[in-house]
């Protein structure tokens, strides 16, 4: 009996491209963090983050809509059409919660949808491949 076990060679790559993937989010995720200061005598009230210079409304729903488009395109990756189905619905239902924030009193708040958005892309993809490699598989037996 072939075990439903994913093999070796199949793990180490989509294990590689995982890594790369926290790896450049951490990244992205640690950025605004870098420039903190860390002096006590600082005023709570004067540590507030703004949003960087170029972070304009236009900017805001320009990236937002192009990680909508990616996310929709990369749900049609996935292998089965139960997580197509889930991917489509829970990024409509996510951008539609979030669409009436204001870019100017709202901004942290953008930012921050906008990078765990990036994120769920990341991980959508990772999924998407390595699904997609593991029901290409001979081996693999699905007892779904």
């Amino acid at each position: 009996m072939i075990s439903p076990v994913i093999s070796f060679r199949t793990a180490v790559p989509s294990l590689r491209i995982f890594v790369t993937s926290f790896q450049t989010n951490l990244k992205t995720f640690l950025a605004p963090f870098s420039s903190i200061e860390t002096d006590d005598n600082i005023d709570p009230t004067s540590t507030a983050r703004t949003p960087p210079p170029n972070s304009t409304p236009e900017e805001f729903r320009m990236r937002a809509l192009s990680l909508y488009r990616q996310l929709l395109r990369s749900a049609d990756k996935m292998p089965t059409p139960n997580r197509r189905n889930y991917i489509r619905t829970k990024t409509k239902a996510e951008y539609e919660k979030y669409k009436n924030l204001d870019p100017v009193k709202d901004a942290e708040q953008i930012e921050f949808q906008l990078r765990l958005a990036d994120t769920n892309l990341d991980t959508v993809m990772v999924q998407a491949e390595h699904l997609t490699r593991l029901y290409n598989d001979p081996d693999y037996q699905n007892y779904n």
